[in-house]
């Protein structure tokens, strides 16, 4: 016997009081539980035991047997009863009553097998005896299902002890001391592979320990002995449309009322579930699903195996009615497993071409993965969506070949097609778009492909395509990103924010970690690090809370995070972001992400000022750009760094050769033009890079403008202007304090750098007495913000920050368009702003925002 001293401490605390019930299906151990605790209870008091059996649903034979275990267990005296056969139900009961209201002792009476019991006269008797019992009585009831008596009233007063399944279930020490058990002695991790099977039943316990030696390690393979113990004890004693009914509705892992209704063709499956779990057949309710039920994993692997023998074929059919059921519910995880289980490839291929290829499409991949490696290689090429799914498992699994392979298959299957279905056509056309473009770093063609994607979903409403707004916010942030590729940044702020917030309402985690992400690389294209590094860290917080971080999605924010890094002159922070893109990126990454892995590394070689290194690293990765990479910013981005390179090794007329030729046509960024002005001071050019720092230093790229001020503080210095260049080494050093950003200071000679740092820190302390409030520097005449805007110039100033056009703007403030258009050109013109963003940034600080 193995001593179970929580259950025998129950049931101590359980015969205190008038009712113990235990109650659990057969091979629970219940009899087994009480009969070793009553065996060590004895010398405390009588334990009178009484064995069921049919037989005594008559009262005559009923009580007399109660009165004989009682006598038995000493608890009443000897006496000369009548015979059973002289007696009728009221009078057994009642000399019953009499013997037991005489008791001189407190008893317990064990009814074992109490299920047995269905006779009305004999519940009733009882029912009778429960309502106002004698003082003395102490009832324990074991049964294998819910006794029919008014237990609900012992219950709702505190005096019912029950001891259920759940408590009976063996423990891992107490399972370790079954003698099936301890003879094989497992080791622990194959003792919870047991428990866990059998969830602590003990007749699984011994039978499965006992079972063949060919199944291998315990809980293993199917043992015969259990599947026949559950089929004979179990499910034989119930009415042969019950097992049908447990049969049919075994195949989902948990089932409700509707849907074993959808399984068995029938009605009232709510009914007869709730009936099953009652009688304690080895069926659960689920307990964070109100209305759901679970078999018992071992009674399960039994009924379907059943299947298979009584209706060869059944268990397709059931799981794609399962299927069908879970699809029509809008649980298509579910849907999905069970298509895959029934074997009906074309099925499965549009239920996830329909509702869960968008988990691909935003990359969210990990769960659909196991369900589509299940369709045969050779289904590929039977339909459309087979393809496609096929290109997601190729995708998902790294083989970028066999994927664009199957998307070119699933393409020609589409012309052949009449009458492709408009989520077909939309998931073949986002995955072109994310494979055959945005891969190879085709970004032109990704603008165009996902500009038509858009249009295209203009014409369809939610009820006709369920995954709209999946689609729209996948294709939202393809063109986003596709925009600042091809350096057209304005238009990518407004299609990334737009995509952001989409992915955000329809749940597409790693669609708007991707949108983020190059919202922080615009960021830094535009100066502004403090913005970049707020949203890289949106980002990357949003990936790991949804355990995403390691997806390939994260790469950019953390390249972005990179340079934030370099900026800030941690070199090892930034190593660490570097090498966390590149593991997130794979064996094989996208071509601009690639690219821009490049940058940051040739970045890091200039912050260490190894300026030979980095072009070199630059020119060889030009060289070894794929021809298919078309990214306009990232050749901007590479021809700036090398520019900075040769700044550094005194290459000053190799950067006017690259850049002068552009810059009447005015399509110089800031960080281009402070670059080319740094240039013409090398060559003594001093009026042309004046007129360029000029142009950059009161700009709202601040990286851009901490360098020109830099570069104009030694140009007055060279000169003699000794106030000048103290001036404006206090802006340089201000923005760049208040941007948190210092690597700029490093592109600079450090000799001189140095001297004006302390001729700047010299002359603040001697004036820092002098007045209340430090002087204005040089050139900064904006007026007060109060003077700076009208009242509806600032009204309009509002809706700037948002994604909203000008005719938006119009008919939220019920004016026209041609006036809000008016007003936005005169709010550029006050402000000093050559665009939107811009605008928005100077009227930020200035307080206006």
């Amino acid at each position: 016997m193995v001593q179970r001293r929580r259950l025998a401490e129950m049931l101590d605390a359980g015969v205190r009081g008038p009712v113990t019930l235990v109650c659990a299906g057969p091979g629970w151990g219940k009899s087994t539980l009480v009969a070793a605790w009553a065996e060590q209870r004895v010398t405390s008091g009588p334990i009178a035991w009484l064995a069921l059996g049919p037989q005594h649903n008559d009262p005559r034979a009923f009580w007399p047997d109660v009165v004989m275990a009682l006598r038995i267990a000493g608890a009443l005296p000897a006496g000369n009863d009548p015979e059973r056969r002289d007696l009728d139900a009221r009078s057994a009961r009642a000399r019953v009553l009499a013997a037991l209201d005489a008791l001189p002792t407190p008893v317990v009476l064990v009814l074992d097998d109490f299920h047995e019991l269905d006779d009305a006269r004999v519940i009733g008797g009882l029912t009778d005896l429960l309502h106002d019992p004698p003082p003395a009585l102490r009832l324990v009831l074991v049964s294998r299902g819910e006794p029919a008596l008014p237990l609900h009233r012992i219950r709702a007063g505190g005096d019912l002890t029950e001891i259920r399944a759940r408590h009976l279930a063996f423990l891992a020490p107490e399972a370790a001391e079954l003698p099936a058990v301890h003879r094989r002695r497992p080791p622990a991790a194959e003792l919870a592979g047991l428990l866990e099977r059998t969830e602590g039943w003990v007749a699984g316990l011994q039978l499965m320990a006992d079972g063949p030696a060919e199944h291998g390690a315990l809980g293993n393979g199917e043992v015969r002995a259990v599947s026949d113990y559950l089929l004979r004890e179990v499910v034989a004693r119930l009415p042969a449309k019950t097992r049908q009914f447990m049969i049919r509705t075994s195949v989902p892992d948990e089932v409700c009322g509707p849907l074993a209704d959808a399984l068995t063709g029938e009605s009232h499956g709510r009914r007869i579930l709730e009936h099953l779990e009652s009688r304690n057949v080895f069926l659960t309710r689920v307990d964070d699903r109100p209305g759901w039920f679970r078999y018992h994993p071992l009674l399960r692997d039994a009924l379907r195996h059943q299947i298979e023998l009584d209706l060869p074929g059944a268990e397709a059919e059931l799981h794609l009615l399962a299927a069908q059921w879970f699809a029509a519910r809008q649980q298509i995880s579910e849907a999905l497993r069970h298509a895959a289980d029934s074997g009906d490839w074309a099925y499965l291929g549009r239920l996830t071409v329909q509702r869960a290829m968008v988990q691909v499409l935003s990359g969210e991949q990990r769960s659909l993965a196991a369900i589509l490696v299940r369709i045969p290689a050779e289904q590929h090429g039977a339909t459309v969506e087979l393809a496609l799914c096929g290109a997601a498992v190729r995708y998902i699994s790294g083989d970028r070949a066999g994927t664009a392979g199957l998307l070119r298959l699933a393409r020609s299957l589409a012309r052949r097609q009449s009458g492709l279905a408009t989520s077909t056509d939309m998931t073949l056309r986002l995955m072109e778009a994310g494979v055959l473009h945005w891969r190879v770093g085709d970004m032109p063609g990704l603008v165009e492909k996902s500009t038509e994607t858009l249009k295209l979903l203009t014409a369809y409403r939610l009820d006709e395509l369920p995954s709209l707004l999946h689609y729209r916010a996948v294709a939202l942030n393809e063109k986003g990103a596709g925009l600042l590729w091809t350096d057209n940044p304005d238009h990518a702020d407004r299609y990334l924010w737009a995509a952001a917030i989409a992915a955000r309402g329809v749940g597409s985690t790693l669609t708007e970690v991707n949108a983020l992400s190059h919202l922080a690389l615009l960021a830094l294209m535009q100066g502004s690090v403090r913005e970049a590094s707020e949203l890289v860290t949106s980002a990357l917080d949003l990936a790991r809370r949804h355990g995403f971080d390691g997806a390939a999605q994260v790469a950019i924010a953390y390249l972005a995070w990179a340079l934030i890094e370099v900026g800030r002159d941690r070199a090892p922070e930034a190593q660490e972001a570097l090498r966390v893109a590149l593991h997130a990126g794979g064996e094989e990454p996208a071509a601009a992400p690639a690219l821009l892995a490049v940058l940051v590394r040739a970045h890091m070689l200039l912050s260490a000022g190894e300026a030979a290194a980095a072009r070199a690293l630059l020119r060889q990765a030009r060289a070894d750009a794929p021809a298919t990479l078309v990214a306009p910013v990232l050749d901007r981005w590479l021809r700036l760094a090398e520019s900075e390179a040769d700044l550094l090794l005194g290459g000053a007329r190799e950067v006017v050769a690259r850049y002068d030729p552009e810059l009447p046509r005015g399509i110089l960024s800031p960080h281009e033009l402070v670059c080319l002005a740094r240039a013409l001071l090398a060559v003594g050019e001093h009026d042309a890079a004046e007129r360029l720092l000029a142009r950059v230093r009161q700009g709202a790229d601040h990286v851009a403008a901490v360098t020109a001020w830099i570069a104009t503080a030694f140009a007055a210095d060279a000169e003699g202007h000794g106030n000048r260049s103290i001036d404006a080494i206090s802006r340089a050093v201000a923005i760049a304090e208040r941007e948190g950003f210092r690597a700029v200071f490093r592109s600079f000679d450090q000799r001189r750098l140095a001297v004006l740092l302390d001729r700047r820190r010299w002359v603040e302390e001697h004036t820092a007495s002098a007045a209340v409030m430090p002087p204005r520097p040089p050139g900064d005449d904006a007026p007060p913000p109060s003077d700076v805007l009208s009242e509806r110039e600032r009204d309009v100033l509002r809706y700037l920050p948002t994604v909203l056009t000008a005719g938006e703007i119009a008919g939220n403030l019920n004016i026209s368009i041609n006036t809000v258009k008016a007003h936005m050109r005169s709010i550029y013109r006050k402000l000093g702003a050559a665009r939107r963003r811009e605008a928005v940034v100077r009227a930020r600080q200035l307080g206006l925002l």
